[in-house]
């Protein structure tokens, strides 16, 4: 067998995860290889120092960022959000800060028992990032076959009877890990804020309480798309061997603020594309500003062929 990592990228978090496979067939040398047995687990958070683990850590982690999301989502209390026995927990510090704490995990027979907990900061944007790329993992169906997330509707006894509870209790019977959580967290959570490049704006204290809009304008999106064209055309080496399909968020002036795989397949070869260098990570101090942002489906085709389209269009 052989040692195989994998990658699991958002603007604000990354999740790696290392395990042991067989290599790939000479029959078949495209075909991803399976890892069956995880090795070690990093999570990568903005601004953090990365936390790592074996495969105690990592069930832990999924499993409290799954729950505290679900919870966070709907309302209903959940379960597995406030379980005080396992190595990671979560905690709302207030509707734009969550605590992440990682204690010291017991089956690392190198790990110090004296160690006190490594505890993180996110905001709701880390946050949400985190949970796509949780989300990511658990789609990859060549990573780690065997793990998989135990998804149910939120008990009634948790949820209670009030009317109000009830319509919250909805995200919950959702489930985390779906396409569906990727949609409410991509739309309805704040996309990071950037900074204006061409000239100083005036400081506001309350832009980050607000959620970022969408150009509506259609002669606007025509402009935002054919400048993100051009910037990523300016860095793309056209060196792929498939078609590589990826959502975009983008500014007007078609800065980069955000960006999504669709498939794993995409997710793996991102180093591949530009879009990592041309992403414009956010800003979280009171001089940022609020931008307007569009969606855009990007395809670097195997054939050299760059696609911009609106997503929707």
């Amino acid at each position: 067998m052989t040692t195989i990592r994998r990658k699991y990228s958002l603007p604000n978090c990354t999740l790696f995860v290392e395990g042991l496979g067989d290599p790939p067939s000479e029959q078949s040398p495209s075909v991803r290889p399976v890892i069956s047995m995880l090795v070690n687990a990093e999570c990568h958070i903005a601004g953090a120092k990365p936390l790592t683990g074996g495969r105690d850590f990592f069930e832990g982690l999924v499993n409290t960022v799954s729950g505290y999301a679900q919870e966070f989502l709907s309302k209903v209390p959940h379960p597995e959000a406030h379980s005080n026995s396992g190595l990671v927990q979560l905690q709302q510090i207030d509707r734009s800060h969550h605590r992440l704490v990682v204690h010291s995990n017991e089956s690392n027979p190198s790990s110090d028992p004296t160690q006190v907990p490594v505890a993180i900061e996110l905001t709701t944007v880390q946050l949400f990032d985190l949970v796509e790329a949780v989300d990511q993992f658990f789609a990859d169906s060549q990573t780690i076959p065997t793990m998989s997330l135990q998804l149910a509707p939120v008990s009634k006894r948790y949820a209670g009877h009030t009317p109000q509870l009830t319509k919250q209790a909805v995200p919950a019977a959702i489930g985390v890990s779906s396409l569906a959580l990727a949609a409410i967290a991509f739309f309805f959570v704040p996309i990071p804020e950037v900074r204006r490049p061409e000239e100083p704006q005036p400081q506001s204290s309350s832009s980050s309480n607000h959620l970022v809009t969408a150009i509506a304008d259609t002669e606007q999106i025509a402009s935002a798309q054919q400048k993100l064209y051009n910037r990523i055309n300016r860095l793309w080496n056209r060196s792929v061997q498939q078609d590589l399909v990826y959502r975009v968020s983008a500014t007007a002036n078609g800065a980069i603020v955000g960006y999504r795989s669709i498939d794993a397949i995409a997710n793996d070869a991102i180093e591949q594309t530009p879009l990592p260098d041309l992403l414009i990570y956010p800003v979280t101090t009171s001089d940022a500003v609020q931008e307007a942002i569009a969606q855009f489906r990007v395809v670097f085709g195997r054939n050299g062929i760059l696609q911009v389209t609106p997503w929707q269009g």
